[in-house]
């Protein structure tokens, strides 16, 4: 579990209490958080070997990370709710990736020297939720052409006075029953064997705490 603190920008371990839902901030907040704490983020993802390497490098891509255990370059798209244009930006910006020569991919960053060019990159989505049609034209993409895609949903909580955010992998699924965000966190902060699901949180200072659990 980690606490997103809003002064510092940086993820730290939350103290206990109690827990209520939260409203989703937007996607400019979202962004902001991934890209000020990366490494955690990659983290909790479960992607430890993502490198960040750069912001909106072409029109319609969010984030540019590398594999360095795969040894391949990775789109991320990042949204509040489902959009509706998430996928084609995701394509296009794959697209425009692979259309790279070396030379490129290392005037980006020197870390893309490493990737193959030509070879696609792997996609992630982080999105508040994704509706089925999206999910459904993402396992089509993987195994009918493919294509590496990963998606992570995100759901926030009240947390004492500060925010948490629940990260969720929704594609590929872990398990074939879906797990409550709510009951999974509850279940974590009583220090019970969790899921997968990875709780992240933001303070304000300005809520009073909820009861303890």
């Amino acid at each position: 579990m980690l606490r997103i603190d809003e002064s510092s920008k940086t993820l730290v371990a939350p103290p206990a209490g109690g827990l209520v839902s939260e409203v989703n901030p937007d996607r400019a907040e979202i962004l902001t958080l991934v890209c000020s704490s990366w490494e955690a983020f990659a983290g909790e993802l479960g992607q430890p070997s993502l490198r960040f390497v750069a912001s909106e490098p072409v029109p319609g891509l969010d984030l540019l990370a590398f594999d360095e255990q795969a040894g391949r370059a990775v789109v991320v798209l990042v949204a509040g709710d489902t959009d509706g244009h998430q996928l084609t930006r995701a394509l296009n910006s794959a697209a425009a990736i692979a259309a790279m020569d070396a030379e490129t991919l290392a005037g980006i960053h020197e870390t893309l020297s490493a990737a193959v060019p030509g070879e696609s990159p792997q996609v992630v989505f982080v999105a508040a939720a994704f509706d089925a049609r999206l999910l459904g034209t993402v396992d089509w993409l993987t195994r009918r052409h493919g294509l590496e895609v990963s998606c992570f949903a995100l759901s926030f909580f009240r947390f004492g006075n500060e925010r948490l955010l629940s990260i969720r992998r929704e594609y590929p699924a872990r398990d074939v029953q879906a797990v409550d965000p709510a009951a999974e966190m509850q279940r974590m902060l009583a220090g019970e064997a969790g899921s997968g699901e990875v709780p992240v949180a933001v303070a304000n200072g300005h809520s009073t705490p909820p009861p303890s659990v």
